[in-house]
């Protein structure tokens, strides 16, 4: 029979808490490869296992896990934190969120898409471009802050950028298919090579069956708050990819300055959208288009836009 299990982590050890009648079981184990494959045989076969989305700790636990045969869900944080609220939950502990992601497991595994470890090219790409974001964020507050006196250590933030850059097109072009990609992607207007990282490390590592799903993931897309007649103001969800998002909305800020892209953009501001809310309907379509470059294996082609 098929356990479910939570698992809280932590950078030294993770807890774990395993659905059981009459009781669970509650562990906690040792954050080594040892003690994770240990705990991976002992489980019953197929196990569905959940574990919050936690940068990298997860990583090794998920993957193991996986290579033992058991059903790994990566969980976005914000949702298990809503529903224990939903829940009416009030402390939290480590073991206390171990058995809520168990909870959750048991009632939504259903709605949930299996973990897939990405390769060892995907692995380093992510965290190049998260290693690039945070040290453009620190370049750009440095300058910010102390203006002149900080040139030296803002020209240091530069070449440090500018490695990290290089070896991000390395890997980009030491795979054909991606680079091949990269390549159709960055016809796109405002996608420029960062962006197409982006773009190619998601798109090649999750398996997105629709335009929709991979928006969501994004998290450009609207939430509705209508009720009976009323229809609320609606708000980005802002789940998913935080880097992606970024990314993206800089692209429409470029796109919106040319031909259709201009035309769709001020549509938008026509229709009483603030400038932020036209250039998130810009970046919205451009992930569209670029899902839909992945897909197909074609070039961006503006004739087929259609009107803004």
């Amino acid at each position: 029979m098929k356990q479910v299990v939570g698992c809280d982590i932590s950078k030294d050890w993770f807890d774990a808490e395993i659905a059981a009648s009459p009781a669970p079981r509650r562990l906690r184990i040792d954050n080594k490869a040892k003690a994770i494959n240990r705990f991976a045989r002992e489980l019953a076969a197929g196990s569905l296992v959940g574990m919050e989305a936690t940068g990298q700790l997860h990583e090794l636990l998920a993957a193991t896990l996986v290579k033992h045969g058991h059903t790994v869900f990566v969980i976005n944080p914000r949702w298990i934190r809503l529903y224990g609220k939903g829940l009416g939950i009030r402390g939290k502990t480590d073991r206390s969120d171990a058995a809520l992601i168990a909870r959750f497991v048991a009632a939504e595994s259903s709605n949930l898409h299996p973990y897939e470890p990405p390769s060892a090219q995907q692995r380093e790409l992510r965290k190049l471009l998260l290693q690039r974001r945070k040290l453009v964020e620190l370049r750009n507050a440095t300058r910010q802050s102390l203006g002149r006196k900080a040139r030296g250590l803002v020209h240091h933030f530069s070449v440090t950028i500018k490695a990290i850059e290089r070896r991000i097109a390395e890997i980009i072009k030491s795979i054909p298919d991606w680079q091949a990609l990269a390549q159709r992607l960055r016809s796109e207007p405002g996608v420029g090579a960062i962006v197409a990282a982006h773009l190619v490390e998601v798109l090649t590592r999750l398996p997105f069956q629709t335009s929709d799903a991979f928006v969501a993931h994004t998290g450009l897309d609207p939430r509705p708050n209508d009720s009976g007649q009323k229809h609320g103001r609606r708000y980005l969800t802002g789940h998913g990819d935080a880097a992606l998002r970024t990314m993206l909305f800089m692209a429409a800020m470029t796109a919106a300055k040319r031909g259709h892209w201009r035309a769709l953009y001020e549509a938008q501001r026509h229709k009483g959208l603030a400038a932020t809310a036209a250039f998130i309907v810009v970046a919205r379509k451009l992930a569209r288009i670029a899902f839909g470059l992945f897909k197909s294996g074609g070039t961006y082609d503006e004739t087929r836009l259609g009107p803004a």
